[in-house]
């Protein structure tokens, strides 16, 4: 996964979770969103305080995590799909 996410890239793909039709789709689909909010928020570290758009990326990170338990889309499911489509360079805390 690139470690350079625009605030358009993770937008595109946090709504194209929430109007995916397609069950089997959606780990990797929530996955994905949730490593470009990572990925974005932990940018957004070093560019001063913007409240709004950390909360913006941190309600957007805890609605795919609501949305994924609502589904029963097994968080081991979501982790094993992350973890593939992660570099190592990019799992830190958020």
């Amino acid at each position: 996964m690139p470690t350079g996410y625009s605030d358009t890239c993770w937008k595109e793909l946090y709504v194209a979770v929430l109007f995916e039709n397609d069950k089997s789709k959606l780990a990797e689909k929530i996955a994905e969103a949730q490593a470009a909010i990572i990925a974005r928020r932990r940018q957004s570290l070093g560019s001063g305080p913007n409240t709004k758009k950390k909360q913006a990326l941190d309600t957007a990170l805890l609605s795919l995590q609501a949305l994924a338990n609502c589904l029963a889309v097994t968080p081991s499911r979501v982790a094993d799909v992350r973890a593939a489509s992660i570099q190592p360079s990019d799992v830190r805390a958020a």
